[in-house]
């Protein structure tokens, strides 16, 4: 999502004036005991969530390169004494599939979505039972990005080499499939909220859209969340945020981080910072 992860870590980007990680919290109220977030060496994460999330406790842990979804996994393994829900940070599920997922008997539940092209995701094949046969696959069928597990996960990745430069919680994934343990799969919904790399500024209004409910009202903006002043501004179907102020734009069908007061500007279909000339705060 470069340039705008060049300002703001991913789970912090505001949609209808509420940063992503907060849907995800929301969720996860009287379902878990705490919450263990694992970020980079970025604090704004930490800043933003403090030790509690309403009545969930928080803890933190830094992961100091950002070596892969199981490495981060692991930098938390001394936490945890049990089993366990891994949420990645831009993917938020609806509640009755973590129901679900806490539900399901198993060593480990993957939760799946069904997408048209597999291509950028991790396919999965799931036997008519429901058990999991195999992943990384080419299946319509794909890794959904939430899972519970129980502390054998953590046996599963220790001292396994990386894959393509980064250890991968799926990896784990493989080997307690590969090594006979149960392992399920839950169906997720659609609407996928999830905006990672693979779609970049679609998914990014495919989210923005699937959460037009949370907006407080109406805004003058159609089918836009904005976060920033605007005078005698277009905006439609776009995702506008920073510190700075729009005045004589036309924004349409973008997702735009706004550093600084900007006048006369015109974008269609983009992903931008302006100023373009902003210093950027890389976030790990």
């Amino acid at each position: 999502l470069q340039p705008l992860t060049d300002h703001i870590p991913k789970p912090l980007i505001p949609f209808w004036g509420r940063p992503f990680i907060d849907y995800l919290f929301d969720r996860l109220g009287g379902l878990v005991d705490e919450v263990i977030v694992v970020s980079g060496r970025d604090n704004r994460i930490r800043e933003h969530l403090g030790d509690r999330y309403g009545d969930l406790p928080v803890r933190h842990v830094t992961q100091r390169e950002p070596k892969g979804t199981g490495d981060a996994l692991m930098s938390a393994r001394e936490m945890v004494d049990g089993p366990f829900i891994l949420m990645l940070g831009d993917t938020c599920p609806p509640r009755a599939t973590l129901d679900r997922l806490m539900e399901m008997p198993g060593e480990a539940v993957v939760t799946v979505i069904e997408v048209g092209d597999p291509e950028n995701h991790l396919g999965v094949s799931v036997r008519e039972d429901g058990t999991i046969e195999r992943v990384w696959t080419n299946d319509h069928l794909v890794d959904a990005g939430v899972f519970r597990f129980s502390p054998a996960l953590f046996e599963a990745l220790d001292g396994m080499p990386p894959r393509g430069g980064e250890l991968r919680v799926t990896q784990g994934v493989d080997r307690l499939i590969r090594e006979g343990a149960e392992v399920r799969a839950v169906e997720m919904p659609h609407p996928w909220l999830q905006f990672g790399d693979h779609e970049a500024l679609g998914g990014v209004l495919r989210v923005m859209r699937a959460m037009r409910d949370s907006a407080p009202e109406p805004g003058p903006h159609l089918g836009s969340s904005v976060g920033v002043p605007t005078r005698d501004c277009r905006i439609i179907n776009s995702l506008v945020f920073g510190p700075g102020e729009l005045i004589d734009c036309e924004i349409i069908d973008c997702a735009i981080y706004c550093g600084a007061r900007v006048q006369g500007r015109r974008a269609r279909g983009q992903m931008l910072v302006w100023p373009e000339d902003e210093p950027r705060r890389t976030s790990e």
